[in-house]
């Protein structure tokens, strides 16, 4: 264990005292010599006391700085002009709460192309739904028609004839049905191509809007190319002359110089920006339009297929009547012609129905990516607002109204101050005596603070050379402003169940601490080991007990083998005021 040592000039100076009075007294008459000798023979009275076992603990000030537990900066990620700011410093905002709102037109109009592809991209889902449905509709008549020529066979050879002209009705009737659903699906066709001509039209609209926002861009673009080129002349000789000649001298026109490069960067951004939308809003445009080609197509590809039903139909009708009037003996050629046709017909409406199917799935993909489209225009959008992501007091603002905020710039800074935390800084030795969880306390101009430590240290910190340390105040108020600089008081080095004695009964020879203790009457000198001490109080670590009786007044006659007179702690103290007087009147 390190050991702390007092320094023994405190003694050394109380005895060079002595020694100067009992000289002046020596030098006198030989009558007071002999009465000095007396004196020296009489017994030295002296206070003694039993050393205690107890704990030792040491205190050490620091000094740290006051900081937030949490804070952030709020910083734009899109460069824009500002419109309002609704916040300013010191006012207590809550997580979710507007800061300031930024100029969001490009964006608008960014998450209207997105909303623009998505209704394109819906009606083309409309539209291969109905070819969905039409070629489902013209499986059903071929199946029901491969069915009607099985069973029209069946019949001409089993002799059921009744079966047979049943069920080439219900082939006649079937194909009606078909024939019904397929004009109420043009119908549907009709109705979704009006939809499709709208949202074109719409379309043409936002296009048109911006078309104009991109030109408005690209004049602001140019006013502010201008401004810069202005600003900065090409010859050095012309820039001087320019800045000798602005008003506000250097100053002034370095600001302004600042101030139009951020205005072009910002009508650059603008004009990037409406020039996508306009690129986009063109695409859907398109989109629209090739939609409405598809729908058309739809269209041509089920009057075609009704085409196609309705010749079914007079196919069926004429087999009925055939049989009817009694198939002749080529019916069962007929009947096989009849099969094979509508097994293949049957095979070719199950290719048409895995056609459309692939036809949905591509149309429901598409609108999945125009989802997405909306959803990263509105992600875009919401970036023009800026909002607070904790609670907290607003700590500094850096943006004012129509300024143009600029990415990786933080416009605002945010501090919780629920939780204080306060940083300082230790030596390797001081620190290896601190304990995350210890409680210390935060001296602020006199007021103290109950913190407990958080974060001890463990690399060098290469400003200071020593440790740094964190505590948590829990409980802070708003005298603890952030930076401010406090008082850290924690309890760093100590010593349990060792002897304790008064600082100044240890006496030092050559570096050798040492105490006088009364055996029997008798000063006797003790060699011990000493540990850590504060100004009144001193640690035995060996050579001493606590049944001895410590001596603890001094005396200059003080030495091993003395005589010693135990005195109360009244009594002694008188006597040791006594000699001091008369040490002081010897002086004199």
């Amino acid at each position: 264990m390190k050991k702390h040592y007092i320094r023994p000039y405190k003694k050394g100076i109380s005895f060079l005292m002595a020694t100067v009075c009992v000289s002046a007294l020596i030098s006198g008459c030989g009558q007071q010599a002999g009465e000095v000798g007396e004196v020296m023979d009489e017994r030295i009275p002296v206070q003694v006391q039993a050393p205690e076992a107890g704990t030792l603990t040491l205190k050490n000030e620091f000094v740290g700085t006051i900081s937030p537990e949490e804070s952030v900066y709020v910083m734009p990620t899109v460069s824009a002009e500002v419109l309002s700011t609704e916040v300013s410093v010191g006012d207590t905002v809550a997580a979710g709460d507007t800061l300031c709102q930024l100029d969001d037109k490009p964006a608008e109009l960014q998450l209207a192309s997105a909303q623009a592809q998505y209704a394109s991209a819906e009606a083309g889902v409309n539209s291969a739904q109905v070819g969905y449905e039409a070629a489902q509709a013209q499986y059903n008549s071929a199946q029901a028609q491969y069915e009607a020529s099985i069973a029209q066979l069946d019949a001409q050879f089993g002799g059921q004839r009744n079966l047979q002209l049943y069920q080439l009705q219900s082939q006649v009737d079937t194909i009606n049905g078909s024939i019904d659903h397929l004009n109420n699906q043009m119908a549907d066709l009709d109705e979704n191509r009006k939809d499709a001509q709208e949202a074109k039209d719409e379309l043409r609209d936002d296009r048109n809007d911006a078309r104009d926002y991109l030109e408005e861009a690209e004049r602001n673009y140019g006013a502010a190319l201008a401004a810069v080129t202005r600003l900065e002349p090409q010859g050095y000789d012309e820039l001087q002359a320019l800045i000798g000649s602005y008003p506000g001298g250097q100053d002034a026109y370095n600001h302004d110089l600042a101030q139009a490069k951020e205005a072009l960067v910002a009508a650059e951004a603008n004009y990037k920006q409406a020039s996508t939308a306009v690129s986009q809003l063109e695409s859907a445009y398109e989109q629209a339009k090739s939609g409405i080609d598809q729908i058309e197509s739809s269209q041509e590809q089920l009057g075609n297929t009704i085409s196609d039903t309705y010749r079914s139909l007079e196919q069926a009708e004429v087999t009925r009547n055939i049989t009817v009037e009694q198939i002749n003996k080529d019916a069962e050629k007929v009947a096989d012609a009849n099969k094979h046709a509508a097994a293949v017909g049957l095979e070719s409406a199950a290719v048409g129905i895995d056609s459309a199917a692939a036809g949905v799935n591509s149309a429901q993909v598409g609108v999945k990516g125009a989802q997405v489209g909306i959803d990263s225009a509105k992600y875009q959008l919401e970036m023009y607002t800026l909002k607070a992501p904790i609670d907290g007091v607003i700590e500094a603002v850096n943006v004012e109204e129509h300024d143009f905020a600029a990415p990786g710039s933080p416009a605002y800074v945010i501090s919780n101050k629920d939780t204080m935390t306060v940083t300082f800084y230790a030596s390797e030795g001081l620190r290896n005596t601190l304990s995350v969880g210890q409680k210390v306390e935060v001296d602020r101009n006199g007021k103290k603070y109950n913190a407990s430590l958080t974060e001890i240290g463990s690399m060098v910190d290469q400003t200071t050379g020593l440790f740094a340390i964190k505590a948590c105040v829990s409980s802070p108020d708003e005298s603890l402003l952030t930076g401010c600089s406090v008082k850290v008081i924690a309890d760093t080095y100590s010593q349990d169940n060792a002897l304790l004695i008064p600082y100044d009964a240890v006496y030092y020879d050559g570096g050798q601490p040492y105490v006088y203790v009364s055996v029997n009457d008798v000063a006797e000198r003790k060699d011990v080991e000493t540990g850590i001490f504060d100004e009144n109080t001193m640690t035995i670590l060996s050579g001493l007990s606590a049944d001895d009786q410590l001596i603890i007044s001094w005396s200059a006659n003080l030495r091993d083998g003395a005589l010693v007179s135990v005195q109360g702690t009244e009594e002694s103290q008188t006597t040791q005021d006594a000699a001091a007087d008369s040490a002081t009147a010897g002086e004199e």
